[in-house]
C-alpha cells in the first residue's frame, strides 16, 4: 500500500510539475456574452434541419389527410456563438439526468466525437488548466477540486462500462478488467484528495494511465470525459462546447437552416415530428405534428438517439433524403429536398375570435429576429382590429436574454423587468422599461411547465407589473444564466453558471417558476389541442370578456394589487 501511494503520489507531482511549465494562464478571455441555457436534462426536443422529399408524381405525403389545426412549433436551439446568448430546450422533467444519460448524450454529439477523435493530451492538459481557473473565478458556486475530481472519477467508472463511450473511444472494454479498474478508479481521490488544479490534473492523467493500460483506452478519451466529469460537478447547465465544424455542425438554430424544416423528439419507433416549419418542404409534403420518422433512407431508426438520426437526415443545400413516416398507422415514404428555409420565432398569428377581435401571437422562441417579427405581428393585428392580445409562450425554451428584456420593454410603461447577481460586479444587472412607445393592449399570457428562462423572465415582469392575465400551468423554474467563455486552448466554449436571476419584486426564481394567476390543468390544454378545445385559449377568451386584462392595460405602471385576478376558475 505504501509503494502504491508513493507511485501515485509521484505521478501527481510530475504531472502537476509538467502542467505549471506547460500552461500560465493570463487573465480571462474578455470576449463574453450572457446565454439563458436550456434547463435540465432528459431528452432534448431539438428543430434539426430537417426536411422529407415527395414521391415521385406526388407532392405530398398524405394527400388526403389534413393538418392538425394548432399553432405550429418550432426550433429550439440556436448557435453557439460566444456573442449571441443560447436558448434552452426544457425537458420533460426536472430529475437530474443520470451519469449513463449524460455519457450516452455527449458521445452521439458530432462536436464531441470531432473533438475527441482532433485532440492531444498536451491540449487537454491545457484545457483542464484554462477551464479551472475560468470555474474559479467565473462560477457562480464553484465546487471544490474534491468534488470535482470525485464526479470525475465517477463518470469515468461508469463510462468504462457505457457502450456508447466505448464505441465513440474505439475499444472494447476487456470486461475481466473493468471491475478492476472501476475499483481503483473508486478509490483514487479518497487515496490522494485534489486540493488544487494542478493535483486535480495528477489524477487525470494517473487515471488516464491506468485505464490506457487495464481496457485499452486512449489517455485523450479518458481525459476528455475527466473534464467533462469535472464540469458536471458544477451544476446541469454548465458544460464544454467544442466548435461546430464542417463535419460536426452545430445543432443550432439560425434564423435562416438548410434541411426539411421539422422539429423532432425520440420516440420507441423512431423520431416524433412536434412541430413543421412555416414554407418549408415537410409543410409542402403535409408532414404534421404527431407524425412518427420510424426509417431514414430505408434504414430504420428504432431505438436511435436524436443526434445519429440528425446526422443521417442533414446534409448539403440541393440533396435529398428519403423518409418512411407513420401516421395514426398508417404508413407513407417521402422524398424531400434540402434547402434553405426562413425560421420565424414568431408563428400563428390571427383572430381567435374575429367577433371580440381577441389576436393571438405564439413566440418559439427569443432569437434575434423576435422584436422584428413580432413588430410585424402586432401592427398585423391592430390593423384587423385587435383588441386584446394572447401572448402564447407555452413550450417556449427561452432563448435571448437582451429579446426578453426588449419584448417586456414593449409592453411595460415603467419599472423593473428583470435583475441578475453573480459573483463578480460584471454578473449583476439591473434592467427597467424604458421604451416610451409602449404597447398598451390588453393582454393575456399563456405560461406551461416548459416555459424556461426568458419566458420566465418575460410572464413575471408582466405580472408582477400588474400588466396581463397569465394563464396556464407553473412555468419550468430555470433562473440561472450562463455566459459561454471562448476557449484560447481549444477550439469551443466553456459554458458556466454565473448568476441567478430574479423576478421585479426580487423574487428568485430557480426552481420556482411562474404560478399562473389563473391555473388550467393540463388534461385540459396544450398546444396539442385545436384552439376550439384548448382550456388556456378558452379562459384566455373569458378573461378578454370580464374586461380585467383591459383593466390592468389601462392600470399599466401602477402598484396597487392583482385585484380578483387569482378568484378566477373554469
Amino acid at each position: 500500500m505504501k509503494t502504491h501511494r508513493t507511485k501515485l503520489k509521484t505521478w501527481i507531482s510530475r504531472w502537476a510539475l509538467a502542467c505549471s511549465l506547460l500552461l500560465s494562464l493570463s487573465t480571462l478571455a474578455s470576449a463574453q456574452e450572457r446565454y439563458a441555457v436550456r434547463p435540465g436534462a432528459g431528452q432534448p426536443t431539438t428543430h434539426t434541419n430537417f426536411r422529407p422529399n415527395l414521391p415521385i408524381n406526388s407532392n405530398e405525403l398524405f394527400p388526403s389527410t389534413s393538418p392538425v389545426s394548432v399553432p405550429n412549433y418550432g426550433d429550439q436551439l440556436f448557435n453557439q456563438s460566444p456573442y449571441q446568448q443560447q436558448p434552452v430546450s426544457p425537458a420533460p422533467s426536472h430529475a437530474e439526468p443520470s451519469i449513463d444519460d449524460e455519457l450516452t448524450y455527449r458521445y452521439t454529439d458530432p462536436r464531441m466525437l470531432g473533438f475527441l477523435h482532433s485532440t492531444s493530451m498536451n491540449q487537454l492538459t491545457s484545457l483542464y488548466m484554462e477551464m479551472s481557473q475560468m470555474i474559479d473565478q467565473r462560477h457562480v458556486s464553484p465546487s471544490s477540486y474534491e468534488q470535482r475530481t470525485e464526479r470525475a472519477l465517477a463518470s469515468l467508472a461508469r463510462a468504462i462500462q457505457n457502450p456508447t463511450f466505448l464505441q465513440a473511444v474505439r475499444a472494447n472494454g476487456y470486461s475481466a478488467n473493468v471491475q478492476q479498474a472501476q475499483s481503483e478508479l473508486s478509490g483514487l481521490a479518497s487515496r490522494q484528495p485534489a486540493r488544487s488544479a494542478k493535483e486535480a490534473l495528477g489524477v487525470m492523467q494517473y487515471a488516464a494511465s491506468v485505464l490506457n493500460r487495464s481496457l485499452g483506452i486512449p489517455m485523450e478519451a479518458t481525459a476528455l470525459e475527466f473534464i467533462n466529469g469535472t464540469i458536471d460537478s458544477l451544476d446541469k447547465y454548465s458544460s464544454f462546447v467544442p466548435a461546430a465544424t464542417a463535419q460536426a455542425p452545430s445543432a443550432g438554430l439560425e434564423e435562416r437552416i438548410v434541411g426539411i424544416g421539422v422539429e423532432l423528439k425520440a420516440h420507441d419507433q423512431g423520431m416524433h415530428i412536434v412541430g413543421v416549419i412555416e414554407g418549408g418542404p415537410a409543410e409542402s409534403a403535409k408532414l404534421q405534428q404527431g407524425d412518427i420518422i420510424t426509417a431514414i433512407n430505408n434504414q430504420s431508426i428504432a431505438g436511435m438517439s436524436l443526434n445519429q438520426a440528425a446526422d443521417m437526415i442533414t446534409g448539403p443545400e440541393g440533396t435529398s433524403v428519403n423518409l418512411t413516416v407513420n401516421r395514426n398507422g398508417s404508413t407513407g415514404n417521402v422524398t424531400l429536398p434540402r434547402r434553405s428555409v426562413y425560421v420565424s420565432s414568431v408563428t400563428g398569428v390571427k383572430m381567435l375570435d374575429p367577433s371580440r377581435k381577441v389576436g393571438y401571437i405564439r413566440l418559439k422562441q427569443f432569437s434575434e429576429s423576435s422584436t422584428k417579427d413580432l413588430d410585424a405581428a402586432l401592427w398585423k393585428l391592430y390593423q384587423d382590429g385587435m383588441k386584446t392580445l394572447v401572448f402564447d409562450l407555452r413550450g417556449n425554451p427561452g432563448g435571448l436574454l437582451t429579446q426578453a428584456i426588449s419584448i417586456s420593454d414593449k409592453f411595460i410603461t415603467s419599472g423593473s423587468i428583470v435583475s441578475t447577481k453573480g459573483r463578480n460586479a460584471e454578473d449583476n444587472t439591473q434592467e427597467v422599461a424604458t421604451f416610451d412607445r409602449t404597447w398598451k393592449i390588453p393582454m393575456v399570457v399563456l405560461i406551461d411547465e416548459n416555459s424556461a428562462s426568458a419566458s420566465e423572465i418575460f410572464a413575471a415582469a408582466i405580472q408582477e407589473n400588474n400588466r396581463g392575465v397569465i394563464v396556464g400551468r407553473r412555468s419550468y423554474g430555470k433562473g440561472t444564466v450562463q455566459t459561454h467563455f471562448p476557449l484560447r486552448t481549444a477550439s469551443g466554449d466553456l459554458k458556466l453558471t454565473t448568476a441567478k436571476f430574479y423576478s421585479p419584486n426580487g423574487r428568485e426564481m430557480a426552481g420556482a417558476g411562474v404560478i399562473p394567476d389563473v391555473n388550467v390543468p393540463a388534461a385540459t390544454a396544450g398546444l396539442e389541442f385545436s384552439p376550439e378545445q384548448d382550456g388556456d385559449i378558452i379562459a384566455a377568451i373569458r378573461l378578454a370578456d370580464d374586461g380585467r386584462p383591459a383593466d390592468m392595460a389601462n392600470r399599466a405602471g401602477s402598484t396597487s394589487n392583482r385585484q380578483g385576478v387569482n378568484n378566477f376558475s373554469l
